[in-house]
């Protein structure tokens, strides 16, 4: 089952990267001629670190497709609000054509939007391969009748705003360096979330076309915002101009990230408000569970070298947040150290020994009770001469609802080196 994290948000940009961009502005500005290409190629450097170091790679949405976290129906929420982007790109594009001076670079512009729209096979415009992928991929039935979020629309009306700016640098410099130029890394990162949703590669077509071919259009670009380096505060309009491009699609990013978490969380949120029992309809055995009552088998492991034996079975109890669990752990023996998005409450049922939580030691006995906060790294250690048992009651049902990656996936591998805890 996927599940979406709450990662935190970033909103500044590397203070490093700002401070090498102001030193390549300034350096040019006090270039000799004979040094002026030099000056040219620095900033332009300087320009790719701003935009490979914008916080827009770590946002919260490219976060869940690098680590696989959405499923095929949250998927398809995600693209079909991308939807109303990807359809409108040739106007982005002509856009910028119209305030090219360069009839040049209006001609390699109108290459790029060629083929975008399918050269002589209109049914092969990308935007129609897009909404091909929609329905054969993510099952939208009939693409023409998706409803866009308001932010979606307002992402696609400042977008094309901004690609309509008269100055042809700004223009230039927010659909090259600040769109085209980031469209192999980013769809990587997409693609990648997709695979491991179960989409095969044979679905991939429009991603793959464009990983293969926005370099070169991004070139085109690039070399259109080039062409005015030598205008005073050329340097200054380029990077506002990315950053604005980046910026916008970050907002539009966090905005579909928080409604996928809204989507996952608000059956329970509505639940909680309808005053209605849960139990009404739920067996016996799902409401009471005596000893010696049968267990579900979720997890054992031992690790010789790490004095790590123990065992963790579920109590067949149905809750829609908690989740009840028995751990078992032989005389002088560990479970891991690890840690988990989800916070749990340790009581002790037999044995003794000690909890570590973080770097505090809390030695426990039968009837005491540990919490471990979320993220906290923990671990249970039985300094007894007899087995210890302990009931943990955790709220992994809301936990792997609101987490982007795999929640079960914070255990100790067989290699304690491929160990890896989120």
């Amino acid at each position: 089952m996927s599940v979406i994290q709450a990662f935190p948000r970033h909103h500044s940009s590397s203070t490093a990267s700002n401070d090498e961009a102001a030193d390549a502005s300034s350096q040019a500005s006090h270039a000799s001629p004979g040094s002026a290409d030099a000056a040219i190629k620095r900033q332009l450097a300087a320009l790719h670190r701003l935009q490979s170091d914008h916080p827009f790679w770590h946002c919260r949405l490219l976060s869940g497709f690098a680590s696989g976290a959405f499923s095929r129906d949250e998927l398809s929420y995600v693209f079909s609000q991308y939807h109303v982007y990807t359809s409108s790109f040739t106007r982005f594009i002509a856009a910028v054509m119209a305030s090219c001076e360069s009839d040049l670079f209006r001609a390699q512009l109108s290459e790029n939007l060629w083929e975008e729209g399918g050269g002589c096979a209109p049914e092969r415009r990308h935007a129609q391969i897009f909404r091909n992928f929609l329905h054969r991929s993510l099952g939208i039935e009939d693409v023409t009748k998706i409803e866009y979020a308001p932010y979606a629309r307002h992402f696609v009306r400042e977008y094309l705003a901004q690609s309509m700016r008269p100055e042809p640098v700004a223009a230039a410099a927010f659909l090259s360096l600040g769109t085209e130029g980031i469209v192999a890394r980013m769809y990587q990162m997409m693609r990648t979330g997709l695979r491991r949703a179960g989409i095969a590669d044979g679905e991939l077509e429009f991603f793959d076309i464009h990983i293969a071919c926005d370099d070169a259009h991004a070139a085109t670009l690039e070399n259109l915002m080039v062409s005015y380096a030598e205008q005073p505060g050329w340097f200054e309009a380029c990077a506002a101009a990315l950053k604005t491009a980046l910026d916008l699609r970050m907002e539009f990013f966090d905005n579909i990230f928080d409604a996928l978490q809204h989507r996952r969380l608000a059956p329970i949120l509505t639940r909680i408000q309808q005053h209605e029992s849960l139990a009404r309809d739920l067996a016996a055995a799902e409401l009471h569970h005596r000893a010696g009552d049968t267990t579900v088998a979720m997890y054992a492991n031992e690790v010789e070298k790490l004095n790590i034996q123990f065992t963790v079975e579920r109590l067949p109890l149905t809750a829609e947040i908690l989740d009840p669990r028995i751990v078992r752990i032989p005389a002088g023996k560990y479970n891991e150290k690890h840690k988990h998005a989800h916070e749990t409450l340790i009581h002790i049922l037999e044995g003794a020994g000690q909890v570590v939580v973080d770097d505090r030691v809390f030695p426990v006995g039968v009837g005491d009770t540990v919490l471990v906060p979320r993220w906290s790294m923990h671990q249970t250690q039985n300094l007894g001469a007899t087995a210890m048992k302990f009931l943990a009651v955790t709220d992994f049902k809301l936990s792997q609802r609101a987490y982007a990656g795999d929640a079960t996936d914070y255990r100790m591998h067989a290699d304690i080196d491929a160990r890896r805890p989120h």
